[in-house]
């Protein structure tokens, strides 16, 4: 499977509601999880700890329960951040792995920022395709979407998240496409 470089861009579409990353080599994903798992385990040992602060609206978003993290239906780990009204998602990060044609696998994460929520709790955000010219000549498609709401009480969210990756030779022709949708739920 091809494998373009490491790096992060702002989708132009959906008014800078996404952002995607390009394929990352397999000992990047143990990175990736690495992080993932220190993250998982900091935020709920910073929200506990004593913050000192004298000022009485001085908590962290872990602390304020704009926070919830979890995993995916593949093990992969997912955030999702509300903003301080918890009237929109701040940040929604996930983790995932897709199956290619070629029987290679996409290793990488997706991001989607400032989606609203409505009143029934629910959000959801699209985009897509949007075409990433990479240094050797090849093309790289992605395009996605994302959906998701919370329960009555808010103390967990859950919801699917599709990614699609196409890589195109320089001649136009198709190379491989990987593809996948993942179920997710998180709590506070």
């Amino acid at each position: 499977m091809p494998c373009a470089p490491v790096g992060e861009r702002v989708a132009t579409t959906m008014r800078r509601r996404h952002q995607i990353s390009r394929a990352m080599p397999a000992w990047r994903a143990g990175a990736l999880a690495v992080v993932a798992t220190t993250v998982a385990v900091a935020i709920p040992v910073a929200a506990s700890a004593n913050g000192h602060s004298d000022h009485p609206y001085a908590r962290s978003a872990a602390a304020a329960g704009l926070a919830y993290g979890g995993k995916t239906g593949q093990g992969w780990p997912v955030l999702i951040e509300l903003n301080r009204t918890r009237r929109k998602v701040a940040q929604a990060v996930i983790g995932l792995s897709l199956p290619c044609a070629s029987g290679g696998t996409f290793l990488g994460h997706d991001r989607y920022i400032n989606l609203p929520v409505n009143r029934r709790r629910k959000f959801a955000s699209s985009f897509g395709p949007e075409t990433v010219r990479n240094d050797d000549g090849t093309t790289t498609e992605f395009e996605g979407s994302m959906s998701g709401g919370f329960n009555r009480a808010r103390s967990k969210v859950s919801g699917r998240w599709h990614l699609k990756v196409t890589y195109h030779d320089g001649l136009d022709g198709l190379i491989d496409t990987c593809q996948g949708t993942v179920s997710w739920s998180a709590k506070q």
